[in-house]
């Protein structure tokens, strides 16, 4: 008696203890019949299925389960019954609450009849968060696969290891012609090979690649030009594992610079065929001042002096004063004319070159502007074309036109040079000097006559530099190769 007691005892301790267990375990517990309805259920599980523990005894469980998940439930049932292993199964739970649930059922058949031991563990927020991240990885991988440019990852050995669906689209490949079968080199024309290797190589000893200028070469032959930049994956010792680069196809922008370059030189056509017109016609007015008006003039005086050597010297005293002033007023007119037909095209300049030019222009401006100026250096030989003496020779009297107006400078010098295969005219002075920066775009005459300059000098294949600073005078040089 007294061990059938003791024995009893134990069962209802055991009883107890099992009873705690389901009662305080954090995931749903369920007993189900041969049938599969519910004949125990702890808290966990009513909460889970969303009625009362009780209130859920003799009640099948495909009541609580969605519609779409009775039959795989059944399924798990029937083969942990013939099979005697656990089955797990995933569930979605009737949304009784206007919540959808989602539950792994874990299964084990015992006993005969057959009874089930069912564990469920609430996996909705796990799923949630699995949809989102797959949601998320769904999107990097198409923002990869499309993105507007090209993204290309390669192993040491330079063989492409992947490669988005753009980049592939541009060389006219299928995925599997390309990756793990194809080094990026060879895919390249041979002009691009010696940069590509050294920036790869580059790259594994932990260098950058930026905006590499290279071709590609697509299916069919034809190139492309593209820029490349590239970054290392390494791994804890620092070793290079593959590379993650990224390709942007140039091709509109090297048309777009293509064209701007042709815009470029039919503006420096024009601008030289504008020039050579205009020192045409400068020519053209010389020509006429000289050989119309000049001779004129020139008439005009030999008459005026024939009348005043005809006039008695007793004659009226008012008509020779009138006679002389006229005369005056003819040799003035002449010698003005003589200046703006220099001024137009100085005849020196045709006849004895660009230094003997700016020599006499020298003199001419010393006395007009105030501004002592000193030419050194010669022509080189053999003489520049005609077209360039002018040009240079402007731009040296537009040079010294702004030392008048704007250095208030009292000497300025005039240097030719040649060295190194080139020929340089500089335009220097000691005046206040300025800051070239403030002149760019041009805000003023000053600088609208630096831009015309430089134009000037780009026409004839010259290149212009302009040095100054506040209160260090200021040098204008212009750069040809002879």
């Amino acid at each position: 008696m007294l061990a059938q007691s003791v024995a009893a005892a134990a069962d209802a301790d055991d009883a107890d203890r099992y009873e705690d267990l389901c009662t305080f375990l954090p995931w749903g517990y369920l007993v189900l019949d041969e049938s599969a309805r519910i004949r125990e259920a702890n808290p966990a599980a009513a909460r889970l299925l969303g009625a009362p523990d009780r209130a859920m005894r003799g009640t099948a469980l495909r009541a609580f389960v969605a519609e779409d998940s009775v039959g795989a439930l059944f399924d798990a049932l029937a083969q942990c019954r013939r099979a005697g292993i656990a089955t797990d199964v995933a569930l979605s739970l009737a949304a009784r609450d206007g919540r959808p649930r989602h539950v792994t059922l874990h299964a084990q058949a015992f006993g005969q009849p057959p009874l089930y031991r069912v564990a469920l563990l609430d996996v909705t927020e796990a799923r949630r968060a699995n949809l989102a991240l797959r949601r998320l990885a769904d999107e990097m991988h198409d923002l990869y696969q499309n993105a507007p440019c090209g993204y290309h990852s390669l192993d040491p050995d330079g063989v492409v290891i992947q490669i988005n669906d753009t980049e592939l689209a541009w060389l006219g490949y299928q995925r599997d012609e390309v990756v793990r079968r194809v080094r990026l080199a060879e895919l390249l024309p041979p002009s691009s090979h010696a940069e590509f290797d050294a920036a790869f190589a580059a790259l594994k000893q932990g260098a950058r690649v930026r905006d590499l200028q290279i071709e590609m070469r697509r299916r069919d032959g034809s190139l492309f030009p593209i820029l490349l930049s590239a970054t290392a994956v390494t791994d804890g010792r620092g070793q290079f594992l593959r590379s993650r680069a990224s390709v942007f196809d140039i091709s509109r922008r090297r048309r777009a610079e293509d064209e701007a370059r042709r815009y470029a030189q039919r503006l420096k056509a024009m601008s030289q065929r504008a020039v050579e017109g205009q020192e045409a016609e400068r020519r053209r007015i010389a020509h006429e001042l000289h050989d119309r008006v000049g001779q004129t003039l020139t008439a005009l005086n030999l008459n005026l002096n024939i009348i005043k050597g005809r006039i008695a010297p007793a004659a009226d005293s008012v008509v020779c004063a009138r006679l002389e002033d006229s005369l005056k007023l003819v040799e003035a007119t002449v010698e003005n004319i003589r200046g703006v037909i220099a001024d137009l095209r100085p005849a020196v300049l045709d006849d004895y070159g660009l230094a003997a030019a700016l020599h006499w222009y020298a003199e001419q401006y010393s006395e007009r502007a105030g501004v002592a100026v000193r030419v050194i250096g010669h022509d080189p030989q053999p003489r520049l074309a005609s077209t360039v003496e002018a040009t240079l020779f402007r731009i040296a009297q537009e040079s010294l036109t702004n030392v008048a107006k704007h250095a208030g400078a009292r000497n300025a010098k005039v240097v030719l040079e040649t060295r190194d295969g080139r020929f340089h005219l500089s335009v220097l002075d000691d005046g206040g000097g300025f800051d070239p920066a403030q002149l760019r775009p041009p805000n003023n005459h000053h600088g609208w006559g630096l831009m015309i300059m430089r134009e000037r000098a780009e026409a004839v294949g010259g290149v212009l530099h302009v040095q100054s600073a506040p209160g260090q005078g200021t040098r204008v040089t212009v750069e040809l190769k002879l």
